[in-house]
C-alpha cells in the first residue's frame, strides 16, 4: 500500500548506488547475494542473534531494491523479474518459519501466517499471470512508473508493510505472536481485496 508513495524517494538513491555497481556486478549476481543474506538471515533468528538477523535484513532488502534498479539500467530480463520475485517469497516464507523453529510459543502464529502467505502470494501471482493473458496492452501504475518484469497487484499488504513487520520482530521478538496476529489480518484484508478487485476485472 505504502510502496508507491515511497518510490520515488527511494529510487533516486538506487539508482545512483546502481550506476556504479552495474560496472562490477550483474543484477542477478546481487539477487543471489540477497538471498544468501536472507537464509542467514533465517538461521540468526533460530540461533536467537536478532542483531545480526536484523542487519541481514537490512542488507537483504537493500540488494533486493538495488538488483532490479541496476536492471533497469540496461533492461530487465524475464529470468531476473523471475527469481527476484521466487528469493523474495522464500525469505518472507523462511522468517517466519524460522521464528515456529526458534521457540515453540511462536509456532501456532508462525504456522498461521505462513497459510495466510500462500493467500497473499497466490492472489499477487495468480493476478498477474492471467491478466497478462487477458489483457496483454494492460499497463498498470507499477509497470508504467518503474518499468516491471510482472504485473503488479496491489494490496493492504505489500512490500514496505511486510519489512516493517519484519523489523518489528527483530527489534521486539518477545512480541512475535502479537505482531503475528496483526499482521495475519491485515494478510486476511489483502487477500479478499485481491479476489474482490480480480473478479471485478474478470467477470464476464
Amino acid at each position: 500500500m505504502i510502496d508507491k508513495i515511497i518510490q520515488p524517494y527511494t529510487q533516486p538513491f538506487l539508482k545512483l548506488i546502481s550506476e556504479i555497481l552495474i560496472k562490477f556486478i550483474t543484477p542477478n549476481q546481487v539477487s543471489l547475494m540477497g538471498f544468501i543474506i536472507g537464509i542467514l538471515m533465517c538461521a540468526f533468528i533460530i540461533l536467537d542473534f536478532y542483531l545480526y538477523a536484523f542487519v541481514a535484513l537490512i542488507l537483504n532488502r537493500l540488494l533486493d531494491g538495488l538488483d532490479g534498479a541496476m536492471a533497469r539500467l540496461t533492461a530487465p530480463t524475464p529470468f531476473g523479474g523471475y527469481i527476484d520475485i521466487v528469493f523474495d517469497f522464500i525469505i518472507y516464507g523462511g522468517f517466519v518459519l524460522s521464528f515456529g523453529l526458534s521457540d515453540s510459543v511462536f509456532l501456532m502464529s508462525s504456522c498461521l501466517l505462513l497459510f495466510l502467505y500462500i493467500g497473499t502470494s497466490s492472489t499477487f501471482l495468480a493476478y498477474a499471470a492471467i491478466l497478462k493473458n487477458y489483457d496483454p496492452t494492460f499497463k498498470n501504475e507499477s509497470t508504467t512508473e518503474i518499468n516491471k518484469s510482472f504485473y503488479y497487484a496491489s494490496g493492504l499488504v505489500e512490500g514496505f508493510e511486510t519489512i516493517i513487520f519484519m523489523t518489528l520482530c527483530l527489534l521486539a521478538p518477545q512480541f512475535f505472536n502479537i505482531f503475528a496476529f496483526l499482521f495475519s489480518m491485515l494478510c486476511i484484508v489483502t487477500i479478499i481485496s485481491r479476489v474482490f478487485i480480480s473478479y471485478q476485472r474478470f467477470k464476464q
